[in-house]
Formats: C-alpha cells, sequence, structure tokens
C-alpha cells in the first residue's frame, strides 16, 4: 500500500512538472508577437489598429473558446488538447514572420490562440487534481511559469528579428514541436477511474457558474488584470519604437515587466498571509493606477524611473493572479478545467473584444493617455472587492 503511495505521489509530480513546463512554452508563443508586432506591420503596410484588430482576433478565438475546452476536458479524460495545443501555438505564431497582409498575419495569430487556447484549461484542471494538499503552492508555480514563458516569448522572438529578421521567425517552432513529443511520451496517461466526470450539460454548468457571485468577481479582477498588463506590453512597443528603439531593447523591456510580473505571482500566497486576499486584491487594482499617473507624468523627462515604474507596475498587477485562481478552483471544484477557461481563458478573451478599440483609441489620443484610462478602470471597479467572501475558502 505504501509502495503505491509513494508510486503514485511520483506519478503526480512527474505529471506536474511537465504540464509547468508545458505551460511555460505555450505561454512564450502567446506573447511571442508582442514587441515585433510593429516591424511585422511595417513591412505589411498595415496600420495600429488593423494590427490590434488582428490581435484582438487571436485573443477572441484563444481565451473565449477556453471555456468550452475546459467543458470538454472535464468530460473526455484525455491528453488530447495539452499536445495539440503545443502543436499549434509553436506551428502558427512562428509562421507570423512570413505574411504578406493583415489576413494571412490575423490567421496565424487565431492558429495560434486556438493552441493556446487548447493547452490551459485542461493543463490547468489537472494540477488541481495532481496537487492534493499543495494545490496553493503548486499552482502559484504553474502560473508563474506560465508568466516567465509569457515573459521569455518577447526576447525569443525580438533576438531572431533582431539578428535574422523577420522572415527567419519559423525556426522557434522547432522546440515547440519538439516538447510536444516528449509531452506524448513522458506525461503519465490519464486514469479516468481518478476523477469525476461532469455530468452536467454546458448549458447548465455555464448557468451554475454565472449564478455564483464569487466566480462573477474573480473573473471581473482576472479580466481586470489582464486589461493592465495586456494594454502595456501591447502598446508600449509602439511608443518605444516611435522613439527609435529597436527590436531587441523593445524585447528586453518586455521581458523585465513580464518577468517581474512572474514573481509578483510567485509570491502572491507569501503576500495573502501577511495582509489577507482581498488586500492583496485592492492592492493590485488600485496602485496600478497610482504608478501610472507617475508614468505619465515622467516618461519623457526621466525615462529610465519611468520604466522602472512600468515594472513595478507589471508586478502589483500580477499579484492577485494565483489567488484568483486558486479560490475559484475552491469555489467551485466540480468544474476544474472549465473555471480555468473562465479565469485564465475568459477574461483575456473580454480584453481581447476591447483591442480594436484601445487601438483606435491610443492611435488618436496618444497612447500614454490610453494608458491612464486603462489603469484607471481596475482602480474604479476595486470597490466589488467587498462583495468578496471574508476568508478564503
Amino acid at each position: 500500500m505504501e509502495n503505491n503511495e509513494k508510486n503514485n505521489q511520483q506519478e503526480n509530480k512527474k505529471a506536474l512538472a511537465w504540464l509547468t513546463l508545458g505551460h511555460g512554452l505555450s505561454d512564450s508563443y502567446s506573447s511571442f508577437i508582442n514587441p515585433i508586432l510593429p516591424f511585422i506591420v511595417a513591412n505589411i503596410g498595415a496600420s495600429l489598429a488593423l494590427a490590434t484588430c488582428a490581435l484582438s482576433a487571436s485573443q477572441l478565438f484563444s481565451s473565449m473558446m477556453q471555456p468550452v475546452f475546459g467543458f470538454i476536458a472535464d468530460k473526455w479524460q484525455k491528453r488530447f488538447f495539452i499536445f495539440w495545443g503545443i502543436i499549434l501555438a509553436s506551428l502558427a505564431f512562428s509562421m507570423s514572420g512570413l505574411v504578406h497582409n493583415i489576413w494571412q498575419l490575423a490567421l496565424c495569430l487565431i492558429i495560434g490562440g486556438l493552441g493556446v487556447g487548447f493547452y490551459h484549461p485542461q493543463a490547468t484542471g489537472f494540477v488541481v487534481r495532481y496537487s492534493g494538499q499543495n494545490l496553493a503552492k503548486n499552482m502559484s508555480v504553474f502560473i508563474a511559469a506560465g508568466t516567465i514563458g509569457y515573459s521569455l516569448g518577447p526576447i525569443i522572438s525580438s533576438s531572431i528579428t533582431q539578428m535574422f529578421g523577420v522572415t527567419k521567425l519559423p525556426l522557434a517552432a522547432s522546440w515547440g514541436l519538439i516538447f510536444a513529443f516528449c509531452l506524448f511520451f513522458f506525461v503519465p496517461k490519464i486514469q479516468a477511474k481518478n476523477f469525476v466526470k461532469n455530468e452536467n450539460s454546458f448549458k447548465t454548468t455555464l448557468t451554475d457558474i454565472f449564478k455564483n457571485k464569487t466566480v462573477r468577481i474573480l473573473i471581473m479582477v482576472s479580466a481586470l488584470k489582464s486589461l493592465v498588463t495586456s494594454s502595456f506590453s501591447i502598446l508600449l512597443p509602439f511608443y518605444w519604437k516611435d522613439l527609435g528603439y529597436n527590436a531587441f531593447q523593445i524585447g528586453i523591456a518586455v521581458f523585465i515587466f513580464l518577468t517581474v510580473g512572474a514573481l509578483g505571482t510567485y509570491l502572491s500566497s507569501k503576500y495573502e498571509k501577511i495582509i489577507g486576499y482581498k488586500n492583496v486584491f485592492y492592492t493590485s487594482l488600485i496602485v496600478p493606477f497610482i504608478l501610472t499617473v507617475i508614468f505619465v507624468s515622467i516618461v519623457k523627462i526621466a525615462p529610465a524611473l519611468s520604466f522602472v515604474l512600468f515594472v513595478l507596475t507589471g508586478f502589483i498587477t500580477m499579484l492577485s493572479v494565483s489567488i484568483n485562481m486558486v479560490m475559484a478552483q475552491k469555489t467551485m471544484p466540480q468544474y476544474k478545467s472549465m473555471i480555468s477557461g473562465f479565469i485564465g481563458g475568459f477574461s483575456w478573451g473580454i480584453v481581447g473584444v476591447f483591442l480594436p478599440l484601445i487601438g483606435f483609441v491610443a492611435q488618436n489620443i496618444g497612447i500614454i493617455k490610453t494608458l491612464l484610462i486603462i489603469s484607471f478602470i481596475p482602480f474604479a471597479l476595486s470597490y466589488f472587492v467587498k462583495y468578496l467572501p471574508e476568508k478564503a475558502e
């Protein structure tokens, strides 16, 4: 009996390790395009507004479909989504360097986004199932790995672009395909007998989730986090390019922003123990607006200090991420994968809906003013955190 338990624990750790590494790899492709988008756009003669429309389509297909993929994953106990997620993301995003027009770019981003959407809900649901009593710790590491991967994507794409040009981006597909091959052989097969399937219909499941006030607020908090991080990492590269910075410099800046954000994700459970989970939420929603006000005031006269504020904004915004996911999973544990699709995917999709509007506004009133407006929205909506339970479950 003890040997079986030890073997199960080893299998669980093995699964968690591969799923965590896969999260980092998947997210590295999802951020791949951000710093080099201005250069691809310049090559194909498109505008900022059209480029953000293409990104919007990608986020919509990736994020809005995640609850659907999660629902299927909760019923179909197979590893299908994690394999094909990595394959589609690695191939499609890497091919974006070969596009000749905005339609081809949009197609690459949509297919790549679907790949990312495949991976996340099922992988997150598996983390919950394999973690046992260590869910908070394992989820922090899993999400932090994704954020680190997301931060490495700009470094990889900008380095290839700087050294070889955007037409060589397909080289980046190679390690994704190799990793997908490894997942097939090294991730343990799912023992369906150990898991309880969701027997409800999609409509019933959806109704149950949105009837829950706590989950609705957690989805809102996640969407606000996505709004700030997406807007800063997508719009500021255009601003910096206009100031004369090259692709690699911009990639480094986005990398630091997201890496420090990953540190915030990893440390979130520690901050929760010190100040309470509600105060972590308040901090991540209110403080970025204060930092952005200062950033806007000094961005032209003190660029180095403004960069520090930019990075600090990423750290503070990401503090609530893993707490948010764990709380949602514990609130409705019967819908593991689908809940992760809403918290980790649907919230990004909501932001994706507004990306064309954000691009239009930025093109007309300026990027810096737009970021100020965007950071005010979480500040104003932080009021709703008061309606969460006094203690996390």
